[in-house]
């Protein structure tokens, strides 16, 4: 994991994202919990496991890189802090984007819908000054970053 930065003082963005899958959530959450292979399927990512965890993946330890729209790269460590495979779990964030996410995976209309609410605070100098001054950018950037990654795991599910 990169080391962890002191948070600015600067907003928490609270950014939600709903990923709607063709598979039940057992074969969503067991492509999801593999942290190590999103960048086959997920074109803006990068990724490496630290750490593996329990069973559950918990303690669960990895490095991601995120290339987003506007050109930067968020540079990010993620460990699984709790999980209930495969409807819930929660992770902590370092690095570039401090706090947490959350991801709850539910049956829908004969498929799985993954709801990811992350709860962060930037900590790049950079990328605290375009959130506050350009949210609407910054939020745009993540929408897109996690579109593509729902477009790219639909695309991975539907190829078996």
């Amino acid at each position: 994991m990169p080391p962890a930065r002191r948070a600015p003082r600067g907003p928490v963005h609270e950014l939600r994202s709903t990923w709607d899958l063709p598979v039940d959530a057992a074969r969503a959450w067991d492509v999801l919990a593999v942290a190590s292979r999103w960048e086959q399927w997920w074109p803006q990512v990068t990724s490496q496991v630290l750490r593996p965890g329990d069973a559950h993946g918990v303690g669960t330890r990895g490095h991601l890189v995120f290339r987003a729209p506007l050109g930067y790269r968020l540079r990010l460590g993620l460990e699984v802090t709790s999980a209930d495979p495969p409807r819930h779990v929660v992770m902590r964030s370092v690095g570039d984007l401090v706090g947490s996410a959350v991801a709850d995976l539910t049956e829908h209309d004969g498929g799985t819908r993954v709801v990811i609410d992350w709860r962060v605070r930037l900590t790049r100098p950079e990328l605290v000054l375009l959130g506050r001054a350009v949210p609407v950018l910054a939020e745009r950037s993540h929408a897109r970053v996690m579109d593509d990654g729902e477009r790219g795991l639909r695309a991975f599910l539907a190829d078996g």
